[in-house]
Order: structure tokens, then sequence, then C-alpha cells
């Protein structure tokens, strides 16, 4: 079932997600902060098949950190109407590195443009893909650059969010 947030609910969970990284932060002073979230567009920001996607996220996550040698110190999840969150303490202070990978995971995966990947340095600065060279995110819709478009309100709620579940509905049938 579909549920819509309201801009108060979307809000409540960005400021949590930050008190979160902050606690992780200060708990693992010397660790890279990475959070896994999911690029929903509109207002409904959690379903059956974006919390699937999500899973697979963190499954790939996982993976990446222990095919890399990357021990994850902490990690939680939360699972709520206005979205889906998993927050891992990494021990590395290498977070160019960390950012190199999971941009790699953003690009690569069937899923990967709906994976939206945060990393923190040891001083909760964000590490950016601009600071890689690494190109913009680009629209779920028209290849363009996805914040021009979001800016430009170029596609309607309705277009994106269908476009996610396009996205997840050729996953699910054979893009694993």
């Amino acid at each position: 079932m579909k549920e819509n947030v309201t801009l108060h609910e979307m809000l409540s969970f960005r400021e949590k997600k930050v008190g979160m990284q902050e606690a992780l932060r200060r708990k693992h002073d010397k660790a890279t902060i990475v959070a896994l979230g999911m690029n929903i567009p509109g207002p409904t920001k959690t379903s059956p098949g974006i919390l699937v996607a999500f899973s697979a996220g963190g499954e790939e996550l996982d993976s990446l950190f222990f095919e890399n040698g990357l021990t994850v110190l902490e990690e939680t999840v939360v699972k709520e109407k206005a979205g889906y969150l998993k927050l891992y303490a990494v021990k590395s202070l290498d977070s160019l590195l960390v950012k190199r990978l999971t941009v790699r995971m953003e690009e690569t995966h069937p899923l990967g443009r709906l994976f939206d990947i945060d990393v923190y340095d040891e001083a909760g600065n964000g590490i950016g893909r601009a600071e890689l060279g690494s190109p913009m995110r680009k629209c779920l819709i028209c290849e363009k650059n996805a914040k021009l478009c979001g800016r430009s309100r170029s596609h309607t709620v309705e277009e994106l969010y269908g476009r996610v579940e396009s996205i997840i509905d050729s996953w699910l049938k054979g893009g694993r």
C-alpha cells in the first residue's frame, strides 16, 4: 500500500538522519559514515517494491565493504513511512575511497539510480561526486542533470514515480 508523507514528516526524517549520523560519528571517531537511502521523487517514499530494492542496496553495500576489506563497526536501519535508511560506521579514514566505491555501485547496479548513498569523512563533511571528478546524477527520465530537471520541474511526479516503479519491476523480473 502506498502512503504519502507530509513535508513535515520528510523534514523530521531528515533531521533524524542527521542526528543518527552525528551520534555514529561521535561514537566511532576514526570512521567514515555511509548512509544508504532511496532516491524516490514525490510524496510516496515507501512501498513493498521500494523496500525490496532498499534491502538489495544494503546487501550490495555489505558485499562491497567486505570485498574491499572494509570493516563495518556498526550499522543501523530505519524503516518508516517517510523512508528507509541504513547507516554504517566503516573503519576507514579514506572517505574518498569509500565514496569512489559507492559511486561505482550507484552507476553499475541495476537499481543504482535509485540508491542515494551519502559518504561523510571523520569530521562529518559530506563527500560529493564533484570531489572525485564524477559526473552529476542523471535524471530518471531524460538523462540530463537530475538537479536541473528537478529545479525546472521538467517531469511530473507521476512520470518520475512511474519510472521508479519501472526500474524496480524490471530488476525483479530478471535484471538481478
